[in-house]
């Protein structure tokens, strides 16, 4: 059995996933090989058995994975995604769309795709490794012993944030400062993220007191950014769109309370149990021409996330406890069980 998996490799969220998918597609016994979707295609002497173009759902990645997913190329093949709202694709393009066989990564963009008219065949959330969460107590305690030794007695607050507008940055540096203004410096945010294009959606960010940004957003390997999540006490997620939220399940997977907002698709990761969930106030359409879509942006009010942040930094019980059920509740995300009707074929 012989399988394929194109991805677009220059996003980290698609590479480390597409390998995910390999790693479940040789345990089920196939013959696989990953691919650049923007690569020109080699194609194979006979067709491949099953193939997963794995991309967010935007025009251009839609076209070129239907170069690859023609019936004499591949037996079976589906093209696997995020969306940030309903499409407003040309027609052209929502017919080859509504041709494909389409899989999602949450409710949230089911539901997106179907006021597109556009039929999902299933949701298949992306998956985690438990291993990639996994470290010795040099490693683990090494980054931990550093944090403390900087910050002295301060509670640590994480977050890894591709600055985009959507991952609420803005929103984030307003709280921040309201937390400076209500109380005492007992914690530090540690913001893992991409200076120069963070600082052009807010210009002053670098100013804000008790905030360390760590310039090397899709940069550093993968494990690395476990070990920075695994040794925070609270991670914080400001963002008002995602696709699935794949930040969030790696918190989880870290076995590290949350703070985030209580919409789709987030809350379909996490509910109380498992974070300080903060109260969207309403949703703003913004139509968005290089994902060809009406994203769906859920608004919040700064101080929701600040009260929530604050919960997170006076309940280290709780937050415990919170963490130990977000380890739990991943575990029905790991690779091999999401990923097997994916790779196999959904029936």
């Amino acid at each position: 059995m012989r399988m394929a998996v194109f991805s677009v490799r220059s996003a980290a969220s698609f590479r480390n996933q597409s390998a995910l998918i390999y790693r479940a597609a040789v345990h089920f016994g196939y013959e696989c090989e990953e691919r650049d979707l923007i690569d020109r295609a080699v194609f194979p002497k006979e067709r491949w058995d099953r193939l997963v173009s794995l991309i967010p759902l935007w025009p251009r990645y839609i076209l070129d994975s239907v170069r690859v997913m023609a019936p004499w190329i591949a037996k079976s093949s589906s093209l696997y995604g995020p969306v940030d709202g309903p499409l407003t694709l040309n027609v052209q393009i929502l017919e080859v769309l509504k041709n494909l066989e389409v899989l999602v990564p949450s409710q949230f963009c089911r539901e997106a795709l179907v006021r597109s008219e556009v039929h999902v065949k299933a949701v298949v959330p992306h998956g985690i490794d438990p291993q990639d969460f996994e470290f010795d107590d040099s490693l683990r305690y090494g980054r931990m012993d550093q944090l403390r030794k900087a910050y002295p007695g301060k509670r640590i607050l994480f977050s890894n944030i591709n600055p985009l507008h959507r991952k609420g940055l803005d929103h984030l540096a307003a709280a921040l400062r309201i937390l400076n203004e209500k109380r005492s410096p007992d914690w530090v945010f540690i913001l893992h993220t991409g200076l120069a294009k963070a600082l052009s959606l807010v210009p002053d960010l670098d100013k804000i007191p008790n905030l360390v940004i760590e310039d090397s957003y899709n940069v550093l390997p993968f494990r690395q950014i476990a070990l920075k999540t695994i040794a925070c006490d609270v991670f914080v997620w400001p963002s008002l769109l995602e696709g699935f939220g794949l930040p969030l399940l790696e918190a989880m997977a870290a076995k590290r309370p949350i703070v985030c907002l209580d919409a789709e698709p987030m809350n379909e990761l996490v509910g109380p149990r498992e974070a300080w969930l903060f109260p969207m106030t309403g949703l703003r359409e913004e139509k968005w021409e290089a994902p060809g879509c009406l994203a769906q942006l859920h608004e919040y009010e700064p101080q929701s996330l600040a009260e929530a942040m604050t919960q997170a930094l006076d309940n280290p019980k709780e937050g415990q406890e919170k963490g130990e059920r977000a380890l739990k509740r991943s575990k029905a995300y790991h690779y091999l069980k999401v990923y097997e009707p994916l790779v196999k074929g959904i029936g």
